[in-house]
């Protein structure tokens, strides 16, 4: 097995820098060359699982979409929150860690995430710590992570909007409250990671037909 990034410690209940100056440091590293998924993570300096999580889940949440990364970033998230869940260290597998990222959608997704994160951690304060400290706390929110993964990296076709987007929020909600020790952000979460899980059940049951039927009648109202 390749591993990415050993860390000393499993966990770093406190970080005293935050996501978004993560995401400056990189796009500052990067210099406006494409960069591995492995080079992005060594510059987060052993930050976590649940920092790379975070980086992973951008390019899902940013207007610039990024053909074909659903699936292996999917199953890159969804291990890291198994390794989150067990307090493992990170790895990934060769084939998503090598996996390069061009300049120009490195530049603007990085700059997405940057702008989303420093709105966010005005709000991120610690509290509610039953939900975040506890090592069923931690297991849960692992598993949640690695289960919004999973309906992330799932291919849906169009029609059906906010796919990527909701369990890829659910993933930064549950990773941030983690690093930040916010308990009722992690609350979020889990409520996106049931909300994500309740939509892709509905996509399921309404099937092509079905889905097809509700699109057009919702096309009459535009």
């Amino acid at each position: 097995m390749t591993g990415v990034i050993p860390m000393t410690e499993p966990e770093s209940p406190a970080p005293a820098l935050r996501v978004s100056d993560d995401l400056r440091r990189i796009l500052e590293l990067a210099g406006g060359e494409p960069m591995s998924v492995e080079d992005i993570i060594r510059h987060t300096h052993g930050r976590g699982l649940q920092t790379i999580a975070i980086v992973l889940c951008l390019p899902f949440l940013s207007p610039v979409a990024i053909p074909g990364l659903s699936i292996p970033f999917g199953i890159a998230i969804a291990i890291c929150g198994i390794r989150i869940a067990f307090r493992h260290r990170p790895w990934l597998p060769e084939f998503i860690a090598k996996r390069r990222i061009s300049s120009a959608v490195l530049d603007k997704t990085l700059r997405f995430g940057i702008a989303i994160h420093t709105r966010l951690e005005k709000f991120l304060r610690v509290r509610w710590l039953g939900l975040v400290d506890s090592r069923q706390a931690q297991m849960a929110a692992g598993f949640a992570i690695a289960l919004s993964a999973f309906l992330l990296s799932l291919p849906i076709p169009p029609p059906f909007p906010l796919t990527n987007t909701i369990p890829g929020f659910a993933i930064i909600m549950l990773c941030l409250g983690m690093l930040e020790r916010d308990g009722l952000v992690t609350c979020f979460g889990y409520v996106l990671t049931v909300l994500s899980a309740a939509y892709v059940i509905l996509i399921a049951a309404l099937g092509g037909a079905g889905a097809a039927g509700i699109w057009h009648w919702i096309g009459t109202f535009g």
